[in-house]
């Protein structure tokens, strides 16, 4: 006879790839992923890109208000730049959270549709209060430390950046 000596037990899938993976993953063969197929998992990728993001986005600024905050000890430009940086921090982190709310919506089983249209506006909302907090937050700091002016302008743009990173998720 001329058995295959590789060939698993019989019954067993010739190819690696199609053996189950973990329950419940989402493109692996042989897996049952979340409730409402292809639409769902498409969502499920879509919100877990969009809650990586946003935490990245958040831990980048915490990053550089940390650097901000040992470069400028004692100097009158701290609390302006770090206002600024907490700003689109909060919002990213508020962003994170409301991708992860729906995520979890759409594993347990939510219309994936209504969610991420959800997210989307969610997305659209924080992106517009981020612009005019920066906005007020430039004006403010520019009238009561003029001698900021650099400070607070790098760190309003570093900063909105967030609000870029928010338009490009939500579309």
């Amino acid at each position: 006879m001329d058995e295959d000596p590789t060939a698993g037990p019989p019954g067993a899938p010739s190819d690696p790839s199609d053996a189950p993976g973990p329950a419940g993953a989402p493109g692996l063969p042989g897996t049952a992923g979340p409730p409402g197929g292809d639409r769902a998992e498409r969502a499920v990728r879509a919100l877990r890109t969009t809650l990586l993001v946003c935490a990245g986005t958040c831990l980048a600024l915490g990053v550089l208000g940390l650097a901000l905050t040992v470069l400028t000890t004692g100097s009158a430009t701290r609390w302006p730049g770090l206002s600024l940086l907490a700003t689109g921090q909060l919002l990213a982190l508020v962003a994170a959270a409301g991708a992860w709310a729906g995520l979890r919506r759409v594993l347990a089983g939510a219309p994936p549709a209504a969610v991420t249209a959800g997210v989307r506006r969610l997305l659209r909302v924080l992106r517009t209060v981020l612009v005019v907090l920066l906005v007020a937050g430039v004006v403010g700091w520019l009238v009561a430390r003029p001698s900021a002016a650099v400070a607070v302008v790098a760190c309003a743009l570093v900063s909105g950046q967030a609000a870029v990173v928010l338009h490009l998720l939500q579309r």
